[in-house]
C-alpha cells in the first residue's frame, strides 16, 4: 500500500507498518525500505482492540536482542 506495509506476524494476524514507522527519515513508499515477502523485524507500539488492528514499527528496535528501557 502507498502509506504503509502490512506485516504478517502469525497465521490470521496482520498489522501495519505505516510510512513514518520504518526509518527516522522520511519514507514515501514502503518499496523504499521493504519488499513483498521479505522477513523483517517489528514491535508492536499499538493494539486496538475495538477495531481489531495492530500499529507495528521498525523504528528504536532493541539491539542484540536486549530489551531497551
Amino acid at each position: 500500500m502507498p502509506f504503509g506495509a502490512f506485516v504478517r506476524i502469525a497465521d490470521g494476524v496482520e498489522g501495519l507498518v505505516h510510512n513514518t514507522e520504518f526509518r527516522d527519515e522520511p519514507v514515501e513508499h514502503p518499496g523504499q525500505v521493504v519488499n513483498e515477502g521479505e522477513e523483517i523485524t517489528v514491535r508492536i507500539v499499538e493494539v486496538d482492540l475495538v477495531r481489531r488492528r495492530l500499529a507495528l514499527s521498525t523504528r528504536n528496535l532493541p539491539q542484540n536482542g536486549k530489551r531497551s528501557t
